[in-house]
């Protein structure tokens, strides 16, 4: 029997997920005011958080300005 004990993560290189992506798959999202609600907050209701360090919260009022943000899903 094979010892996975000493078996090594390799994380999957394909590209993470962007903001544009998740707007793709939830369009309520360009409807929404990232002014005054945070992208951070709506995403994470969908399993997803922000990853990238570019992101500030309530900066930008249309979604279209975070679309380079790279996301991931929360497992």
């Amino acid at each position: 029997m094979k010892n996975d004990k000493n078996k090594v993560f390799v994380p999957d290189d394909s590209p993470l997920p962007t903001v544009k992506d998740l707007s793709e798959k939830f369009p309520f999202l360009s409807s929404l005011d990232f002014t005054q609600i945070s992208l951070a907050d709506e995403i994470i209701k969908l399993n997803f958080e922000v990853v990238s360090r570019e992101y500030e919260d309530l900066k930008y009022s249309s979604i279209e300005d975070y679309f380079d943000i790279e996301v991931d899903m929360i497992v």
